[in-house]
């Protein structure tokens, strides 16, 4: 979860249909530490550098034959200016409270429905 000035960065996948948005991030490589792993996807997704400062939260994905399991961290901005990957079409920056949440995904609503937002800014 990226916060700038009040406001997260939510995006959106160019192979999804429905119009949901997700926090960017992605997939660790072997060998990675979970800090590790969001600098690098949040650079190749965003071209933003980015700098974890908290854990958040965890979230799970249960399909028919596997399961995701994400971290949430709040991350600031070190330095850059958006430009998204082919993996993505658009993106929005978000109110950092819970007003925006319904355009997510769920598997981020279900938990972010009850953070407490003023601990997050």
């Amino acid at each position: 979860m990226i916060l700038h000035e009040g406001k997260f960065l939510a995006m959106h996948k160019s192979e999804i249909k429905e119009n949901w948005l997700e926090l960017p991030g992605g997939r660790m490589e072997f060998g990675e530490s979970a800090e590790e792993t969001v600098i690098r996807e949040v650079s190749e997704e965003t071209g933003l550098t980015i700098k974890p400062v908290k854990l958040l939260d965890t979230w799970n994905s249960v399909k028919e034959d596997y399961q995701i399991t994400g971290i949430i961290y709040s991350c600031i901005i070190e330095k850059g200016e958006v430009r998204l990957s082919a993996e993505h079409d658009r993106y929005e920056w978000l109110n950092a409270d819970a007003t925006e949440i319904d355009k997510l995904h769920k598997v981020f609503r279900e938990k972010m429905v009850n953070w407490d937002w003023n601990k997050l800014l």
